[in-house]
């Protein structure tokens, strides 16, 4: 049998209860909100090593991606609990999943371009990545 300490056993307990009250918040760890979870992490893994390979690596950027992925998932919190009060479904949370599933996605496609695996990527679709790349240079020049 197993024995914890005390310390291990309150550790346990409070990320067995954040995990609970995300679950209850996000409607529930589907295979949706997993696949999802799964697309955040190799995003962040991809552009960290992305901008390791391309000496842009710094914290604060860092920081900003790990403050936009919990905007993402607040938003799908909101969305669940819209279908809650309104649907009694779970329409808008699966679109708004979907929506970040394809731009997590997206993303992951142009950091392993930008970590020199874009002899991978079908031209079809780097050609766009490029499209997309200079519109966001232009917005960003707009500003």
């Amino acid at each position: 049998m197993i024995e914890y300490t005390q310390t291990e056993l309150r550790i346990m307990a409070i990320f067995s209860a954040m995990g609970a009250v995300f679950s209850f918040l996000i409607g529930g760890v589907d295979k949706l909100v997993t696949a999802l979870l799964i697309f955040i992490v190799i995003d962040y893994v991809t552009g960290l090593i992305a901008a390791w390979n391309t000496g842009s690596l710094q914290s604060k950027k860092g920081f900003e991606g790990i403050k936009r992925k919990l905007a993402m998932l607040m938003i799908v919190i909101i969305a669940n609990w819209v279908d809650v009060a309104l649907f009694g479904s779970s329409t808008c949370r699966s679109m708004i999943i979907f929506a970040y599933i394809g731009n997590e996605g997206l993303s992951i496609i142009e950091n392993l371009d930008r970590m020199g695996y874009g002899q991978y990527i079908p031209v079809f679709m780097r050609d766009r990545l490029m499209q997309l790349r200079e519109e966001k240079q232009f917005l960003k020049g707009n500003e």
